[in-house]
């Protein structure tokens, strides 16, 4: 049983893999454009809601804003944030925001929340490779090793 359990993680991998490659592609692209060509705007608070996944609470909550510029429809943005720096908003509180000139759909509450949201990903992504190389590393194992390696974990 744990072996069909490895080996599914390792059939979803490539999905997952993927995934993760395209939303660390789309947060470093959204941190080059705010600091390359980023310019100060305001907007409007929106709500701040908790955070959930498939339907679970999170720790954090998510800021929605709108933004609008001359030429463009309203531009809906969100950053999400721990419960302590949320307190600082409020729905219909003006906020300067900052966004790229060369495409202002690309948002973010600042420079430095653009970087964060981006390392955070990549701390993600380096966990997730480190589960999937312990996973390989236990396929590839027989089951004698990999007894002697759980009785070491436990320990």
């Amino acid at each position: 049983m744990k072996e069909l359990k490895l080996i599914l993680i390792l059939l979803t991998a490539p999905i997952a893999i993927v995934f993760a490659l395209s939303v660390l592609r789309a947060d470093y692209a959204l941190y080059t454009q705010v600091r390359d060509f980023g310019e100060t705007g305001a907007a409007v608070v929106d709500r701040i809601a908790d955070t959930s996944f498939a339907g679970i609470p999170g720790r954090g909550q998510t800021l929605t804003y709108t933004l609008e510029l001359p030429g463009y429809a309203e531009i809906v943005g969100a950053a999400h944030m721990s419960r302590t720096v949320a307190q600082r908003y409020s729905a219909g509180q003006e906020i300067q925001i900052v966004y790229a000139a060369s495409d202002p759909r690309l948002t973010a509450l600042s420079v430095e929340h653009a970087w964060r949201a981006f390392v955070s990903d990549v701390a993600i992504f380096a966990a997730y490779a480190a589960v999937l190389a312990l996973t390989i590393a236990l396929i590839r194992t027989g089951p004698r090793k990999r007894d002697w390696l759980a009785r070491a974990v436990a320990r």
